[in-house]
């Protein structure tokens, strides 16, 4: 307690005339010492401000020394020394080779100031100046290296959590920041000191250890938004093992366009080297959408059945009906307990590579248009058997374990399944390049589940301009069959309407042999121009207008085909009949599902919003202001009186009060290890000039990463911090390998 707050609320003013800013702008070598004894100051930051700016100008750089308080514990004098004031002790002074010490400092200058508080005055008076130095004084432009003189403000703090927030790296902020001050000498502080203010905010968010600081944002998503779902296990030694996520969106989607999913398995994530799976589909506009995450403790059937049992349970037991993989032996398994009514696929890609790995050149052409051509299971057959007697292949292993899986991959057995156009995981790969954009492996979990976020915001504002792009554009007709291509255009979005708009096309090339009537159903029968030998068969029913083609095309992709058409013309419909639409592909795919999504916002995200709103509003006036000197001169003088002005209103408001307890409150306190790290399929090993083979650093006192001995969560244990014996279950007192009872599960149904 000092005066300052004794007299909170009290207002002082000072002649401007006779305060120390206006006598130290009259220059330093003009300033006596019976001046500066004579000075007056409002408050103890008053002064300490004031020998700072002193010593800038001068050239050195002080630090707080003797602190004197009354009975009542209030400050009245403070004293404030030269950096270089005192001599070290060297402790190492007998072994001439050691290394490790830092440069002396010190050379026993001094140099002070001393202020003292007049009660009857109610000012702080000067009460000590010693001017002399016993060191050189550093030139105006090195003075940016002083430590007194290197504070990075609270507005440049602000501007550097929001920036790196976005994914900004720390040197690329410092770049930004050199270039706003107009250069290194205006910035106020140095590269060091931004990237130990970065380091501070991430230990900050971690300091009750890192998972969990990461379970605790999740328990608070669950807060702001009922439908938000995780669940987690630990092992035996309470560390996190295993996590799955979804938000409320993602449920959404998976509502509508849940009946096709992909998944993969991306690595270097996270600094727990724990694998990321990521569960997506297609949208109505074919673009990927994201179903939810896993981080796994590793990569086995048990592992991956139980992330698809609890997206189950987050997708209200909705199953989807095909799922698409790259062939990897614990997914299908998994697969196959969980879904055992999905269709499977296997990534094309993969198998490409497979075989290219393990045939020669003709018997990896045969291989592939048995895997690609769209023909029978009878015509399969034929070209398979043909392939293995025309190259002697009866004992290929590879082959014969291909041929047992035949119908996860050939397209004469997958037509007539739909999978939304998904024959590989593409998909996957590409979310994992993009979201490599957001993730390395130096994220701690706290940080990822924070950058997937900000990852998801990106891919669902795509999908927002595919759905104006559909709703206020019109696509151009170019079709002979007006009244049908204008009624797709208008119903489906606009990715799909460009591929009715193809088979629109290509239904002039079809030809209608004939067709026969029985029981209220016309069948057609059409081949195609200049392949007279071509036959496909189009059943119509008049009773619903109902269609089936024998190429399978709609069942396949969602969509009609030219043979639909083409029967269409001849019936003269006017419209795509009903069954001949998917509702998936239109654009009212979500708008008839009832769903609720909550508006509320954290306090946080409300403040950067207010940041980046103001510091947009601000940018064209600082512009004009550059522009002119009276205009500089007033900007100046109206952004101080300003800054005072949100100060008071800042420091008098419950959201200042708030701003050091807001993270606690959001801390899950379930006493969770971090994860320890794991080998994973994706990591083949490394050279020794690999990045992997890098030093990880550890906690001295449990050896986990994440965290250091001073902030480790054990140590908080041991201490009796954070713990309320009440509150602890009784299956963490003797914990055990997979049991139930080490699952928590946090979510609501839509």
């Amino acid at each position: 307690m000092d005066h300052d707050t004794e007299n909170e609320g009290k207002t002082d003013f000072i002649d401007l005339e006779k305060h120390w800013s206006t006598i130290l702008e009259k220059g330093i070598d003009q300033l006596t010492d019976d001046q500066i004894t004579g000075l007056k100051f409002s408050s103890l930051d008053d002064g300490g401000e004031f020998y700072n700016t002193y010593a800038k100008l001068v050239g050195f750089s002080i630090r707080k020394d003797e602190i004197k308080r009354n009975k009542d514990n209030i400050v009245t004098s403070r004293r404030w020394v030269c950096a270089k004031e005192g001599l070290r002790i060297r402790k190492n002074e007998s072994n001439v080779n050691c290394m490790c010490e830092r440069p002396i400092t010190r050379s026993g200058c001094k140099a002070a100031f001393r202020i003292r508080f007049e009660r009857k005055l109610g000012e702080w008076v000067v009460g000590e100046f010693k001017r002399e130095h016993n060191h050189d004084l550093v030139p105006q432009f090195e003075t940016q290296f002083l430590r007194s003189h290197r504070t990075i403000k609270d507005s440049d703090k602000a501007q550097i959590i929001a920036l790196h927030n976005v994914g900004v790296k720390s040197n690329q902020i410092m770049d930004h920041m050199i270039q706003q001050a107009g250069g290194y000498e205006n910035i106020g502080f140095t590269s060091k000191d931004l990237y130990n203010y970065v380091a501070a905010i991430r230990n900050n968010n971690t300091r009750d250890g890192d998972a969990e600081c990461a379970l605790g944002y999740l328990q608070a998503k669950v807060d702001m938004d009922s439908s938000f779902f995780f669940k987690y296990t630990i092992d035996e030694e309470s560390r996190l093992a295993n996590l799955f996520w979804t938000d409320s969106q993602s449920r959404l989607d998976y509502a509508c366009f849940g009946d096709v999913v992909a998944f993969d398995t991306t690595y270097k994530t996270n600094v727990y080297k724990k694998p990321l799976v990521i569960l997506v589909g297609v949208n109505h506009h074919r673009q990927t959408i994201v179903f939810g995450f896993g981080l796994l403790v590793d990569e086995t059937v048990e592992t991956y059945t139980w992330v698809l049992q609890n997206m189950l349970v987050a997708m209200n037991n909705k199953t989807p009906i095909s799922v698409v993989t790259d062939g990897d032996k614990a997914m299908s398994k998994a697969i196959k307990t969980v879904f055992p009514k999905s269709r499977h696929r296997l990534c094309v890609w993969h198998l490409e590579r497979n075989a290219f790995a393990n045939l020669h050149d003709k018997v990896y052409e045969s291989f592939i248009r048995c895997m690609v051509r769209y023909v029978t299971p009878d015509e399969f057959e034929d070209m398979w058997k043909k392939m293995v007697d025309n190259h002697n292949l009866h004992n290929h292993e590879w082959l014969h374990e291909m041929y047992a899986k035949k119908m996860k991959w050939a397209e004469a057995y997958m037509r007539g399944h739909f999978f939304s156009g998904c024959r590989s995981t593409q998909r996957c790969e590409a979310m994992n390049a993009f979201l490599n954009r957001f993730l390395d492996r130096k994220t701690r979990l706290y940080e990822l589940f924070q950058q997937v976020d900000r990852a998801l915001s990106r891919i669902r504002h795509n999908e927002m301009g595919a759905d104006f792009s559909s709703n206020y554009t019109e696509p151009i007709l170019i079709t002979g069959l007006a009244e049908i291509e204008k009624h797709a255009a208008t119903i489906f979005t606009r990715e799909i309407f460009s591929m009715v708009q193809e088979e629109l096309l290509n239904e002039q090339k079809f030809i209608v042999l004939y067709y026969k009537d029985k029981e209220g159903f016309r069948t057609y029968t059409l081949s195609q121009y200049a392949s007279p030998d071509s036959r496909w068969e189009v059943v119509y029913c008049q009773a619903d207008q109902s269609m089936k083609c024998s190429c399978l095309l709609f069942e396949s992709y969602g969509y009609p085909c030219g043979h639909l058409f083409a029967i269409m013309k001849v019936e003269h419909l006017k419209q795509i009949p009903p069954t001949c639409i998917m509702n998936r592909w239109l654009k009212t795919a979500k708008s008839d599902l009832p769903y609720k999504l909550e508006s509320q916002m954290s306090p946080d995200i409300i403040r950067m919003a207010r940041f980046s709103a103001l510091s947009a509003s601000c940018s064209q006036m600082c512009y004009f202001g550059s522009r002119t000197t009276q205009g500089f001169e007033e900007l100046k003088v109206e952004i101080a009186r300003l800054t005072r002005r949100m100060e008071e209103l800042y420091n008098s408001s419950k959201e200042a009060a708030e701003d050091g307890i807001r993270i606690a409150s959001n801390k899950a306190n379930l006493n969770v290890r971090d994860p320890a790290i794991v080998k994973t399929k994706g990591d083949h090993g490394s050279t020794s000039n690999s990045h992997s083979h890098a030093k990880v650093r550890r906690c001295s006192s449990c050896k986990d990463v994440g965290h250091t001995r001073r902030t480790c969560p054990s140590t908080h244990l041991q201490q009796g911090e954070h713990v309320d014996g009440d509150n602890v279950p009784e299956s963490m007192e003797h914990p055990a390998v997979g049991s139930p009872d080490l699952e928590t599960n946090y979510y609501n149904f839509l």
